[in-house]
Protein backbone atom coordinates (compact mmCIF):
# COMPACT_ATOMS: atom_id res chain seq x y z
CA UNK A 1 0.00 0.00 0.00
CA UNK A 2 1.30 3.46 -0.51
CA UNK A 3 -0.24 7.14 -0.20
CA UNK A 4 -0.42 9.21 -3.37
CA UNK A 5 -2.65 12.95 -3.77
CA UNK A 6 -5.30 11.77 -6.28
CA UNK A 7 -7.08 14.82 -8.93
CA UNK A 8 -10.98 13.61 -9.57
CA UNK A 9 -12.20 16.69 -10.79
CA UNK A 10 -10.14 20.06 -11.92
CA UNK A 11 -10.60 23.49 -9.52
CA UNK A 12 -8.52 25.20 -6.96
CA UNK A 13 -5.69 22.44 -5.80
CA UNK A 14 -6.22 23.15 -2.11
CA UNK A 15 -10.04 22.03 -2.24
CA UNK A 16 -9.43 18.82 -5.21
CA UNK A 17 -6.38 17.07 -4.16
CA UNK A 18 -6.96 14.16 -1.78
CA UNK A 19 -4.84 11.78 0.06
CA UNK A 20 -5.99 8.36 -0.50
CA UNK A 21 -4.55 5.12 0.26
CA UNK A 22 -3.72 2.42 -3.08
CA UNK A 23 -2.14 -0.81 -3.40
CA UNK A 24 0.96 -1.17 -5.70
CA UNK A 25 0.53 -2.77 -8.57
CA UNK A 26 2.48 -5.68 -10.12
CA UNK A 27 5.87 -3.96 -11.48
CA UNK A 28 5.69 -4.38 -15.62
CA UNK A 29 8.44 -6.66 -17.06
CA UNK A 30 9.51 -2.69 -18.83
CA UNK A 31 9.86 -0.51 -15.77
CA UNK A 32 11.01 0.51 -12.72
CA UNK A 33 10.09 1.47 -9.39
CA UNK A 34 11.32 4.67 -7.64
CA UNK A 35 10.75 5.12 -4.49
CA UNK A 36 10.06 8.74 -4.10
CA UNK A 37 11.50 10.93 -1.43
CA UNK A 38 10.97 14.63 -2.10
CA UNK A 39 8.95 16.57 -4.34
CA UNK A 40 8.49 20.29 -5.34
CA UNK A 41 5.31 22.22 -5.58
CA UNK A 42 5.42 24.14 -8.70
CA UNK A 43 2.96 26.38 -10.73
CA UNK A 44 2.37 24.06 -13.48
CA UNK A 45 1.37 21.53 -11.11
CA UNK A 46 -1.58 23.88 -9.91
CA UNK A 47 -2.19 25.18 -13.07
CA UNK A 48 -2.54 21.13 -14.33
CA UNK A 49 -4.93 20.53 -11.58
CA UNK A 50 -7.28 23.63 -12.26
CA UNK A 51 -8.09 22.00 -15.71
CA UNK A 52 -6.18 24.44 -17.63
CA UNK A 53 -4.36 21.68 -19.67
CA UNK A 54 -7.84 19.49 -19.46
CA UNK A 55 -7.66 18.46 -22.75
CA UNK A 56 -4.44 16.41 -22.40
CA UNK A 57 -5.10 15.70 -18.84
CA UNK A 58 -7.42 12.50 -17.92
CA UNK A 59 -8.80 12.34 -15.02
CA UNK A 60 -8.06 11.04 -12.02
CA UNK A 61 -4.31 11.52 -12.05
CA UNK A 62 -1.59 12.04 -9.77
CA UNK A 63 -0.17 15.49 -9.83
CA UNK A 64 3.47 16.08 -9.56
CA UNK A 65 5.95 16.69 -12.28
CA UNK A 66 9.51 17.35 -10.30
CA UNK A 67 10.02 14.59 -7.86
CA UNK A 68 12.92 12.74 -6.41
CA UNK A 69 13.89 9.06 -5.51
CA UNK A 70 15.52 6.11 -5.98
CA UNK A 71 15.35 2.90 -7.81
CA UNK A 72 13.44 0.53 -5.88
CA UNK A 73 12.94 -2.05 -7.73
CA UNK A 74 13.59 -3.13 -11.44
CA UNK A 75 11.39 -5.32 -14.01
CA UNK A 76 12.71 -8.42 -15.53
CA UNK A 77 13.46 -6.69 -19.05
CA UNK A 78 15.37 -3.51 -17.77
CA UNK A 79 19.21 -3.07 -18.16
CA UNK A 80 21.45 -0.02 -17.07
CA UNK A 81 19.33 0.91 -13.63
CA UNK A 82 19.63 -1.09 -10.90
CA UNK A 83 18.15 -0.72 -6.86
CA UNK A 84 19.77 2.27 -5.13
CA UNK A 85 20.15 4.50 -8.24
CA UNK A 86 19.19 8.12 -7.54
CA UNK A 87 16.83 9.82 -10.23
CA UNK A 88 14.34 12.10 -11.43
CA UNK A 89 11.32 10.47 -13.26
CA UNK A 90 10.39 13.21 -15.96
CA UNK A 91 8.38 11.47 -18.41
CA UNK A 92 4.94 12.71 -16.92
CA UNK A 93 3.31 14.08 -13.62
CA UNK A 94 2.81 11.63 -10.73
CA UNK A 95 5.59 12.74 -8.75
CA UNK A 96 2.85 13.16 -5.57
CA UNK A 97 2.95 9.25 -4.43
CA UNK A 98 5.58 6.95 -2.64
CA UNK A 99 5.81 4.87 -5.48
CA UNK A 100 6.12 5.65 -9.50
CA UNK A 101 6.47 2.88 -11.87
CA UNK A 102 8.19 4.57 -15.04
CA UNK A 103 10.25 3.79 -17.82
CA UNK A 104 14.29 3.33 -17.05
CA UNK A 105 14.87 5.41 -20.52
CA UNK A 106 12.87 8.77 -19.14
CA UNK A 107 14.85 8.28 -15.56
CA UNK A 108 17.71 11.19 -15.25
CA UNK A 109 20.70 10.25 -13.24
CA UNK A 110 21.19 11.93 -9.95
CA UNK A 111 24.61 12.72 -8.81
CA UNK A 112 25.72 12.08 -5.14
CA UNK A 113 26.58 15.54 -4.42
CA UNK A 114 23.38 16.56 -4.48
CA UNK A 115 21.21 16.30 -1.30
CA UNK A 116 17.85 15.08 -1.51
CA UNK A 117 15.88 18.52 -1.63
CA UNK A 118 18.35 19.82 -4.13
CA UNK A 119 17.30 17.01 -5.84
CA UNK A 120 13.98 17.75 -5.75
CA UNK A 121 14.59 21.08 -6.62
CA UNK A 122 17.50 20.58 -9.86
CA UNK A 123 14.80 19.81 -12.76
CA UNK A 124 11.90 22.11 -13.43
CA UNK A 125 13.18 25.58 -12.89
CA UNK A 126 16.96 24.73 -13.66
CA UNK A 127 16.12 23.24 -16.76
CA UNK A 128 13.91 25.33 -17.70
CA UNK A 129 16.38 28.72 -17.49
CA UNK A 130 19.05 26.02 -18.85
CA UNK A 131 16.86 25.89 -21.91
CA UNK A 132 15.87 29.59 -22.32
CA UNK A 133 19.31 31.08 -22.06
CA UNK A 134 21.45 28.52 -23.93
CA UNK A 135 18.79 26.76 -26.64
CA UNK A 136 16.51 29.98 -27.12
CA UNK A 137 18.66 33.08 -26.97
CA UNK A 138 22.04 31.36 -27.19
CA UNK A 139 23.81 32.80 -23.88
CA UNK A 140 27.20 34.20 -24.54
CA UNK A 141 29.27 36.93 -23.24
CA UNK A 142 28.64 40.20 -23.60
CA UNK A 143 25.40 40.06 -24.15
CA UNK A 144 22.20 42.10 -22.40
CA UNK A 145 19.53 40.66 -21.23
CA UNK A 146 16.18 41.86 -19.46
CA UNK A 147 14.79 39.00 -16.44
CA UNK A 148 11.26 39.81 -14.89
CA UNK A 149 10.15 38.68 -11.42
CA UNK A 150 14.00 38.72 -11.17
CA UNK A 151 13.51 37.62 -7.17
CA UNK A 152 11.56 34.47 -7.93
CA UNK A 153 13.11 31.02 -7.63
CA UNK A 154 13.82 30.86 -11.03
CA UNK A 155 15.02 34.75 -11.42
CA UNK A 156 17.51 33.59 -8.99
CA UNK A 157 18.67 31.26 -11.10
CA UNK A 158 18.71 32.85 -14.59
CA UNK A 159 21.14 35.74 -12.71
CA UNK A 160 22.85 32.85 -11.42
CA UNK A 161 23.34 30.87 -14.90
CA UNK A 162 24.07 34.29 -17.12
CA UNK A 163 26.89 35.55 -14.63
CA UNK A 164 28.55 31.96 -14.71
CA UNK A 165 28.66 33.58 -18.71
CA UNK A 166 29.87 36.36 -17.98
CA UNK A 167 26.61 38.35 -18.41
CA UNK A 168 24.97 40.89 -15.93
CA UNK A 169 21.01 41.01 -16.32
CA UNK A 170 18.62 44.01 -15.66
CA UNK A 171 16.53 42.48 -13.68
CA UNK A 172 13.09 43.57 -12.81
CA UNK A 173 11.44 43.47 -9.77
CA UNK A 174 7.73 44.57 -8.39
CA UNK A 175 8.78 46.14 -4.84
CA UNK A 176 11.79 47.29 -2.83
CA UNK A 177 10.74 44.16 -0.47
CA UNK A 178 11.91 42.26 -3.35
CA UNK A 179 15.53 43.99 -3.41
CA UNK A 180 17.41 41.51 -0.65
CA UNK A 181 16.23 38.79 -2.14
CA UNK A 182 18.13 39.89 -5.41
CA UNK A 183 21.53 37.59 -5.52
CA UNK A 184 24.44 37.48 -8.06
CA UNK A 185 25.54 40.49 -10.59
CA UNK A 186 23.01 42.83 -12.18
CA UNK A 187 23.62 45.52 -14.79
CA UNK A 188 20.55 47.28 -12.97
CA UNK A 189 17.00 46.93 -10.67
CA UNK A 190 13.85 47.98 -12.02
CA UNK A 191 10.99 48.43 -9.61
CA UNK A 192 8.24 48.14 -11.52
CA UNK A 193 5.13 48.92 -9.42
CA UNK A 194 3.29 51.17 -12.54
CA UNK A 195 4.34 50.61 -16.06
CA UNK A 196 5.81 54.26 -16.18
CA UNK A 197 8.36 53.10 -13.60
CA UNK A 198 8.86 50.07 -16.25
CA UNK A 199 9.38 53.02 -19.21
CA UNK A 200 11.48 55.32 -16.87
CA UNK A 201 13.39 52.37 -16.30
CA UNK A 202 14.46 50.74 -19.55
CA UNK A 203 14.49 54.26 -20.75
CA UNK A 204 18.07 54.19 -23.04
CA UNK A 205 18.10 50.94 -22.75
CA UNK A 206 17.80 50.19 -26.02
CA UNK A 207 19.78 47.69 -27.73
CA UNK A 208 18.83 44.77 -25.12
CA UNK A 209 19.82 41.34 -26.89
CA UNK A 210 17.50 39.41 -25.20
CA UNK A 211 14.19 39.86 -22.95
CA UNK A 212 12.83 36.21 -20.76
CA UNK A 213 9.18 37.05 -19.40
CA UNK A 214 7.06 35.28 -16.89
CA UNK A 215 4.84 38.14 -16.29
CA UNK A 216 2.52 38.59 -19.84
CA UNK A 217 0.13 41.31 -20.18
CA UNK A 218 0.69 44.86 -21.15
CA UNK A 219 4.36 44.84 -19.98
CA UNK A 220 5.27 42.60 -22.61
CA UNK A 221 4.68 45.26 -25.07
CA UNK A 222 7.05 47.67 -23.09
CA UNK A 223 9.96 45.27 -22.69
CA UNK A 224 10.02 44.25 -26.26
CA UNK A 225 10.52 47.92 -27.07
CA UNK A 226 13.64 47.46 -25.49
CA UNK A 227 15.01 45.14 -27.74
CA UNK A 228 17.08 45.62 -30.59
CA UNK A 229 16.39 44.78 -34.13
CA UNK A 230 16.29 41.17 -33.98
CA UNK A 231 16.52 40.69 -30.99
CA UNK A 232 14.88 37.84 -28.45
CA UNK A 233 11.22 38.11 -26.67
CA UNK A 234 10.89 34.12 -24.60
CA UNK A 235 7.84 34.25 -22.96
CA UNK A 236 7.09 31.69 -19.88
CA UNK A 237 4.46 32.59 -17.74
CA UNK A 238 1.70 34.22 -16.53
CA UNK A 239 2.30 35.67 -13.21
CA UNK A 240 0.28 38.98 -14.21
CA UNK A 241 -2.78 36.13 -15.67
CA UNK A 242 -3.17 38.40 -18.49
CA UNK A 243 -2.30 37.19 -22.08
CA UNK A 244 0.08 39.45 -24.40
CA UNK A 245 -2.20 41.72 -26.20
CA UNK A 246 -2.63 40.65 -29.83
CA UNK A 247 -1.66 43.92 -30.82
CA UNK A 248 2.12 43.04 -29.22
CA UNK A 249 3.13 41.16 -32.21
CA UNK A 250 2.01 43.89 -35.29
CA UNK A 251 3.75 46.81 -33.22
CA UNK A 252 6.92 44.30 -32.86
CA UNK A 253 7.88 42.80 -35.79
CA UNK A 254 11.55 42.93 -36.32
CA UNK A 255 11.84 40.50 -32.87
CA UNK A 256 12.27 36.96 -32.73
CA UNK A 257 9.40 35.88 -30.13
CA UNK A 258 9.18 32.13 -28.71
CA UNK A 259 7.24 30.69 -26.37
CA UNK A 260 9.47 28.14 -23.61
CA UNK A 261 7.81 24.74 -22.70
CA UNK A 262 10.25 22.46 -20.59
CA UNK A 263 7.89 19.58 -21.44
CA UNK A 264 8.10 20.12 -24.83
CA UNK A 265 11.66 20.25 -25.30
CA UNK A 266 12.48 17.29 -23.05
CA UNK A 267 9.90 15.03 -25.06
CA UNK A 268 11.43 16.49 -28.89
CA UNK A 269 15.06 15.06 -27.52
CA UNK A 270 17.33 12.23 -27.57
CA UNK A 271 17.26 11.44 -23.93
CA UNK A 272 21.13 11.62 -23.99
CA UNK A 273 20.85 15.28 -24.77
CA UNK A 274 18.60 15.59 -22.22
CA UNK A 275 20.85 13.85 -19.71
CA UNK A 276 23.53 15.77 -20.36
CA UNK A 277 21.86 19.39 -20.15
CA UNK A 278 20.92 17.93 -16.55
CA UNK A 279 24.23 16.93 -15.86
CA UNK A 280 25.49 20.44 -16.61
CA UNK A 281 22.70 21.79 -14.45
CA UNK A 282 23.62 19.76 -11.56
CA UNK A 283 27.14 20.68 -11.55
CA UNK A 284 26.12 24.42 -11.12
CA UNK A 285 23.90 23.65 -8.33
CA UNK A 286 27.20 21.19 -6.82
CA UNK A 287 29.16 24.21 -7.28
CA UNK A 288 26.43 26.53 -5.66
CA UNK A 289 26.21 28.68 -8.79
CA UNK A 290 22.53 28.16 -8.39
CA UNK A 291 20.30 27.56 -5.67
CA UNK A 292 16.61 27.23 -4.41
CA UNK A 293 15.73 28.11 -0.92
CA UNK A 294 13.56 25.69 0.20
CA UNK A 295 10.99 27.37 2.59
CA UNK A 296 8.56 24.75 4.16
CA UNK A 297 8.88 20.99 4.43
CA UNK A 298 5.83 18.75 4.60
CA UNK A 299 5.05 14.99 4.36
CA UNK A 300 3.08 13.98 1.72
CA UNK A 301 0.27 13.04 4.15
CA UNK A 302 -0.26 16.44 4.61
CA UNK A 303 -0.49 17.23 0.89
CA UNK A 304 -3.24 19.59 1.94
CA UNK A 305 -1.61 21.85 4.53
CA UNK A 306 1.46 21.74 2.03
CA UNK A 307 -0.84 23.32 -0.51
CA UNK A 308 -2.09 26.04 1.24
CA UNK A 309 0.99 26.99 2.80
CA UNK A 310 1.96 26.93 -0.69
CA UNK A 311 -0.44 28.88 -2.54
CA UNK A 312 -0.63 31.57 -3.93
CA UNK A 313 3.37 31.31 -5.09
CA UNK A 314 5.77 34.15 -3.87
CA UNK A 315 9.25 34.81 -2.88
CA UNK A 316 10.48 32.93 -0.09
CA UNK A 317 11.05 29.80 -1.54
CA UNK A 318 9.62 26.43 -2.61
CA UNK A 319 7.58 24.44 -0.41
CA UNK A 320 8.41 20.45 -0.77
CA UNK A 321 6.62 16.91 0.20
CA UNK A 322 8.91 14.96 1.91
Amino acid sequence: MQYQAVVRKFGPAQEVVELERAALPPLRRDQVRVRLLARAINPSDIITISGAYSGRTTLPFIPGFEAFGVVEQCGEEVHGLSPGTRVLPVRSAGGWQEFKDTDPGWCLRVPDALTDFEAATSYVNPMTAWLMLHAKIGLRPGMRIAINAAASSIGAILIGLANAAGVEPVAIVRSEGSLERLRGRVEAIIIDREESDLVAGLAGRHGVDAVLDCVGGARAATLADALKPGGHFVHYGLLSGQSIPASFWASHPDIAFSYCHLREWVHSQAMGDVQQAYSEIAAQIVSKVIATEVREVFPLENVRQALHSALPFRAGGKVLLA
